[in-house]
């Protein structure tokens, strides 16, 4: 479930001209009497925008209405005064050329230019990671024992530089990081007020939240959803830290409750309680004695280079940097 989670909107997509959502449509067995039928658990739908609206899409990924004053507008921005000037091509696109740009948009500032021209080489201005912000010292339990919506870690780092080799913490730190996972990219935008850094893709989110629901989108509540997607059914934790909503078909309300495949104790991924070791690069394995001096031997760190703090790691305050 963690390696190809469910699309909440694969009921929208299902049906697009070109799908790159290949999950199988959620199916169960309803039996009585003796007798069992194959039953759907998603509506079908058609898409995201009404059928008569075409679109203008900006080397950056912005999404805007195709009239003729945002076409000059646009014109005007990127100073074209000839219009002879203008070279127009059309480009056939396969589910390969969809994947590859959808990558594109992940890492690159004019993802369009990019993918039509084949450029192999780009460049997307990085910005500067701020220093993570952490409470040292001996560590004190809340006063409200009761909030399981909280974890205390342990880092590892070089004293040197300051740089965190590695977290040792118990399986719900395991479990938050294998949930980021199930996020939907929107979702995560949503969280991050639009600002992820990822520049092409804050842009299609921006401009997404600024199209009239009545004359682009199929519905206010259709926009509403696609800036604030959810996650799919059964793969939230119990205890979710980051504030990311459950996904509920509002067309086709489920009647029934389906077996939850997460551990019942802890309602997390993991199956039994277990102590990890998550390095800086977010690679996940069961915290040993050899698994760490391996890990210090492939860095080449020596012993008296590494200190220990903790992260006390509470609601929003699991992501904020400063």
């Amino acid at each position: 479930m963690l390696l190809n989670p469910r699309n909440s909107f694969e009921s929208y997509c299902r049906l697009l001209k070109l799908n790159i959502d290949d999950t199988e449509p959620l199916q169960y067995f309803l039996c009585e009497d003796n007798t069992c039928e194959i039953e759907n658990s998603w509506s079908e739908q058609h898409g995201f925008v009404q059928e008569a609206s075409t679109f203008i899409v900006s080397d950056d990924l912005i999404v805007m209405p195709n009239v003729v004053g945002i076409s000059l507008n646009l014109l005007q921005k990127h100073g074209v005064t000839d219009l002879d000037a203008i070279d127009k091509q059309t480009v056939y696109i396969s589910k390969k050329e969809a994947f590859d740009l959808l990558k594109l948009s992940l890492v690159s500032k004019t993802p369009l230019t990019d993918f039509m021209f084949k450029m192999e080489k780009f460049v997307a201005n990085l910005h500067p990671r701020n220093r993570l912000e952490f409470w040292t010292g001996e560590v004190e339990k809340p006063s409200d024992e009761s909030n399981s919506n909280e974890m205390i870690v342990k880092i590892v780092r070089r004293k040197s530089n300051e740089q965190i080799l590695f977290v040792e913490a118990e399986e719900d730190f395991a479990d938050f990081v294998f949930s980021f996972l199930t996020f939907p990219l929107g979702g995560v935008l949503h969280m991050l007020q639009g600002i992820s850094f990822l520049n092409s893709i804050d842009s299609l989110y921006k401009s997404m939240t600024e199209l009239s629901s009545d004359r682009c989108l199929k519905s206010p509540e259709l926009k509403k959803d696609l800036t604030n997607p959810h996650i799919y059914k059964k793969f939230e934790l119990r205890n979710q830290i980051l504030p990311i909503a459950i996904y509920t078909d509002r067309n086709k309300p489920l009647t029934r409750e389906f077996v939850d495949p997460k551990s019942s104790i802890s309602g997390g991924y993991s199956k039994t309680p277990f102590t990890c070791m998550v390095t800086y690069d977010l690679v996940v394995t069961p915290m040993s004695s050899v698994n760490v001096i391996s890990y210090l031997e492939r860095k080449k760190v020596p012993l008296n280079d590494l200190e220990e703090r903790y992260i006390w790691c509470e609601g929003g305050k699991a992501v904020h940097q400063a």
